[in-house]
């Protein structure tokens, strides 16, 4: 995997509609510009509310990437190593898993 050199990359998903807005989630996977297959990918994710996901795991791309403080991080080889699974879901402690999909702003 190689990104332009000139041109960051982020994909924005969110949890489908849920009533309580600490169940909603949104993510941002951002691909630096120049990434290659050992970069790391950035992911941050926020609850309903606009509030840091405090603990938790994102399945995106075959992965589990750990959350903590609404970041997280993997590897962009791992992004094409598992680009064609398509489960979007939001698990944190307490609650039910959300799942979610691919957006644009």
């Amino acid at each position: 995997m190689q990104t332009p050199e000139e041109k960051t990359i982020t994909f924005t998903l969110h949890s489908q509609p849920m009533k309580d807005p600490k169940a909603r989630w949104k993510v941002s996977v951002t691909f630096a510009a120049g990434s290659s297959d050992a970069s790391p990918a950035e992911v941050t994710a926020v609850d309903g509310d606009g509030s840091p996901v405090a603990c938790g795991e994102f399945e995106f791309a075959g992965m589990k990437i750990a959350l903590q403080n609404g970041k997280g991080a993997f590897r962009c080889a791992d992004f094409v190593a598992g680009k064609h699974e398509s489960a979007v879901w939001m698990y944190r402690p307490g609650m039910s898993p959300v799942p979610g999909m691919l957006t644009f702003e």
